[in-house]
């Protein structure tokens, strides 16, 4: 193998490393379905799991995402973190679930706030999001750091510099 694909192999890999680790660090993002022409997308809790290649949830049956994602199982992650410049969108399928252990895996006392009755409440369920691909933009942090960039690129003339952004295969 050359050095060039060795080097590929490597940034690849280290971009994919870079997106499972956003994900883990931010955990909050927003589940985006579609409901016929309509995309619609809310706050969730994620729990990014590398060695099941998925992201799992809990959700609530009362809610329509459950039934959006049955007649259109496409469906897209978006993560930002709070105070920082970074980013990550992942595309892919989202399955609902009734798996007991799994909600039992992920159940912490937080989750009261939502099923006071606790994990055995009947209305909740499982999201399994099984990704296709992400692309992530890792920017410099803190709001002086983006206007001198912006600033030194249109003293220079040239584009600005706010990071990092790749695109990779995550399945």
């Amino acid at each position: 193998m050359s050095d060039d694909r060795m080097s590929d192999d490597r940034t690849t890999t280290e971009a994919i490393d870079k997106a499972w680790a956003m994900m883990e660090e931010i955990r909050i993002c927003m589940l985006v379905t579609r409901e016929g022409e309509t995309l619609r997308g809310r706050p969730m809790d994620a729990h990014p799991s590398r060695e099941e290649g998925c992201i799992w949830f809990l959700s609530d049956r009362r809610g329509h995402k459950d039934e959006e994602m049955r007649h259109d199982p496409q469906a897209a992650l978006t993560f930002a973190h709070p105070g920082r410049n970074d980013y990550l969108s992942v595309s892919g399928q989202a399955e609902v679930t009734d798996d007991r252990a799994k909600i039992d895996e992920l159940w912490t006392d937080m989750n009261k706030a939502f099923w006071p009755n606790g994990k055995s409440d009947p209305n909740i369920c499982v999201v399994r999001f099984l990704p296709d691909r992400a692309e992530y933009w890792d920017g410099p942090s803190g709001a002086i750091s983006v206007a001198l960039k912006m600033m030194a690129a249109r003293l220079s003339g040239s584009p600005t510099d706010l990071g990092e952004n790749r695109k990779v295969s995550l399945d």
